[in-house]
């Protein structure tokens, strides 16, 4: 019952509250700052908690705030920051701002929202294998009337006598074809489609392609995302069939039933169905599109900690 702090995996740690835990030069990544899944004594661990002496010194009273104001209140003060995988070397494009009404794709965590994956239970869901790679998107803009294609974070502006990564397999896999369409279908909005890119330099490449592909997984029109029933309808109309959507585990499901007595994390674990080897974990959809006052919208993932533990090795 003791209120303490806790440092979720991939928490990017400030020199001084390493110096407090006494984790200069021990953590991972190129500055040693990085919270990763790790095995100590042969058990699984995830994230670093702390005692709220670290917060001695902070100006702003934080006892009446609501948690969420809470948390960015003292995430601000500790200076932790998430860290970010790096994009595809650049060369071949320039990346700019993504375009106005669309902004960084997040899906929260289980584990950390244990609460809201708790709301879950009794509803009917769509469960899909979650992906190890960059997330990738192309819009239609109504506002300029264009095409963009993006990654996480920026949208990837095209250069003389160059083409990037993304744009090839965007044109390559049909999936800017698919905008156009679904523009003609949905006329006067904007579209958003989005996928995991995967492949070769991506990550670590865990499924062994030899070269790129994306998985869709989910579609926003205007500020309206497709229902997973509508999504996977609208994408095996245009491509003929579902091998371009992530895996499915389970369609239309009572979560409850589904999980039949097992936790999250243990039903996060199993074999991907892109390559034999563990995937990274599942994400949980309502089959019914809804909002949660902590999260907004209402979809949670749970990372694997055996695939994260085994990515450190």
């Amino acid at each position: 019952g003791m209120k303490c702090l806790y440092f979720p995996i991939d928490s990017l740690l400030p020199e001084w509250v390493l110096e407090k835990f006494g984790l200069v030069g021990r953590l991972s990544g190129k500055d040693k700052n990085r919270v990763k899944t790790v095995k100590l004594r042969g058990q699984i661990s995830q994230g670093l908690v702390a005692t709220l002496d670290l917060l001695e010194g902070m100006s702003t009273p934080i006892a009446d705030l609501d948690e969420e104001t809470q948390c960015q209140k003292i995430t601000e003060f500790l200076g932790v920051e998430k860290y970010e995988p790096p994009a595809i070397p650049c060369h071949a494009a320039r990346l700019v701002r993504l375009p106005v009404g669309l902004s960084a794709y997040d899906i929260e965590g289980a584990d950390r929202y244990v609460d809201v994956a708790e709301e879950l239970m009794p509803q009917s869901v769509e469960i899909t294998e979650k992906l190890e790679g960059q997330n990738f998107s192309v819009t239609y803009s109504v506002l300029d009337n264009k095409i963009y294609v993006n990654q996480r974070k920026f949208s990837i502006q095209p250069i003389e006598e160059q083409i990037h990564e993304f744009w090839k397999v965007a044109e390559k896999k049909g999936i800017i074809k698919f905008v156009e369409s679904l523009k003609v279908s949905y006329p006067g909005k904007n579209v958003t489609v989005y996928g995991e890119f995967i492949g070769p330099k991506t990550q670590s490449n865990i499924y062994k392609l030899k070269d790129f592909e994306v998985r869709l997984f989910d579609i926003k029109i205007n500020e309206k995302w497709l229902t997973p029933d509508i999504r996977q309808s609208v994408i095996e109309k245009h491509f003929g069939h579902l091998d371009i959507h992530v895996p499915i585990l389970a369609m239309n499901v009572i979560l409850k039933e589904w999980l039949d007595g097992k936790s999250f994390i243990e039903a996060s674990h199993g074999v991907s169905q892109l390559h034999k080897t563990t995937r990274e974990g599942i994400v949980i959809k309502p089959m019914i599109e809804s909002r949660h006052e902590k999260i907004g919208r209402l979809v949670i993932k749970q990372r694997d900690p055996v695939y994260l533990s085994k990515t450190n090795n």
